[in-house]
């Protein structure tokens, strides 16, 4: 975890889970049209960002050219945070990320202060089971990602086709009584695994995204903050202080 010290500012802005393809799925050009009209303030785009963008994979880059020239118009007006995905990775080294502070994977979960407090952010792929955390570091490895690039005219097609239909698939399925109650039990098992794996006070905060939850849970003295599918509905976070305390007020683009 990166030791150098970071503040969450008031007025900050908060996405994740964008999902954004500038072929099928346009979820940010407008948005990100609309951010660039706001006074300067931090920006903290939680990951997957976007659906399929990987730095070495050149046609991925090539398909987002558009929306990565806005978000490196937005990095010259405010200061932007991107976590690494599962979706959107090796991205640190390509010309538009220049000017953002850039975590990966492997520096997750970030402490940033506020007020006196920490809070521990994370795209929220992380301390989750050792076979998931040997697929993101498969996926990440030079020779996957060069064999990628090299076959892209055949591989990146069916890759796309696949998230398509992943998605028309949850959409089909998607049950919101029982995402509440699991919601809930999310929340107290993310708690338990940062408490485990960190020695982190029992007044932190937790913000994630990855679990599309758009939820906040205290339990105990520990906040736990599940970002919104902004795919979805386009919903975001805004920092207020209100007590002494971080709040996270939803807003929609």
């Amino acid at each position: 975890m990166i030791q150098e010290k970071f503040i969450i500012q008031e007025g900050a802005i908060f996405i994740a889970d964008s999902h954004h393809h500038s072929l099928y799925q346009n979820t940010l050009d407008s948005a990100f049209q609309e951010l660039l009209q706001f006074s300067s303030r931090q920006i903290f785009l939680m990951g997957d960002i976007f659906d399929f963008l990987v730095g070495s994979v050149q046609q991925s880059l090539r398909d987002n050219q558009k929306t990565l020239e806005l978000l490196e118009q937005l990095s010259f007006k405010h200061k932007i945070y991107y976590f690494e995905g599962n979706h959107d990775f090796l991205l640190s080294q390509i010309p538009h990320f220049k000017n953002i502070c850039y975590f990966p994977l492997n520096v997750q979960p970030v402490c940033f202060d506020f007020g006196g407090k920490k809070a521990y952010l994370a795209h929220g792929d992380i301390f989750l089971n050792w076979q998931y955390s040997f697929y993101t570091k498969m996926i990440r490895q030079h020779f996957f990602i060069k064999f990628l690039d090299f076959f892209s005219f055949f591989l990146y097609p069916q890759i796309l086709h696949y998230l398509q239909n992943k998605k028309k698939q949850k959409k089909m399925t998607k049950n919101t009584n029982k995402s509440l109650i699991d919601g809930d039990k999310l929340a107290f098992l993310r708690i338990n695994k940062y408490k485990k794996n960190l020695n982190i006070s029992n007044d932190s905060y937790i913000v994630e995204g990855h679990f599309h939850w758009g939820k906040n849970v205290k339990f105990h003295q520990m906040n736990y903050i599940g970002l919104p599918f902004f795919a979805c509905k386009k919903k975001y976070f805004v920092v207020e202080y209100t007590n002494y305390c971080l709040s996270l007020i939803e807003k929609e683009l």
